[in-house]
């Protein structure tokens, strides 16, 4: 007999595996000291990441950046240029 596509009771659909999320610390920490408004200058391409200033990210903090590349600058006086428009949150 064919299988015509259909799940039946009997049968279970393989469970499609999950991508693993690599912790990169330095791309957390470009994150956090964005966020944090922290001042420095940062740039991100692909596997290079550049922070001159700002900070190591806290260990609670489980914000990341979700492009692979960009640069930002924070001044001391709270102002953020970036060429990041994305959100932070996971």
């Amino acid at each position: 007999m064919k299988n015509s596509g259909y799940i039946t009771p009997n049968q279970q659909q393989p469970v499609p595996e999950k991508p693993v999320a690599v912790d990169d610390g330095q791309l957390r920490a470009i994150a956090y000291s964005m966020d944090a408004l922290i001042p420095g200058f940062y740039a991100w391409f692909g596997p290079l990441k550049i922070r001159i200033g700002g900070s190591e990210a806290e260990e609670t903090y489980p914000g990341t950046i979700h492009s692979l590349a960009g640069i930002g600058l924070v001044l001391s006086d709270y102002r953020i240029y970036t060429t990041y428009p994305g959100s932070y949150d996971p």
